[in-house]
């Protein structure tokens, strides 16, 4: 999901501009994919996010791609 913005700075910029309380950095952005989580705290304002640049992303998306799967339990 991370991938569908231009470049991660501009994932974490979207997200500082729709909520300003909400600190969040390129590098904490790079990391996200590497861990395969994104921080609860920042998912609804990705979706906001998300809607304003046409992604179609929703919740039940957030949902799956946190959920985890029989693999992830080997």
């Amino acid at each position: 999901m991370v991938n569908l913005w231009p470049t991660r700075a501009s994932l974490a910029e979207d997200i500082c501009r729709l909520n300003p309380r909400l600190k969040v950095t390129t590098g904490q952005v790079h990391k996200w994919p590497e861990t395969g989580s994104i921080p609860p705290r920042y998912h609804h304002t990705i979706l906001i996010a998300a809607r304003e640049r046409g992604f179609e992303v929703t919740a039940e998306l957030i949902v799956e791609l946190h959920t985890p799967t029989s693999e992830d339990a080997a």
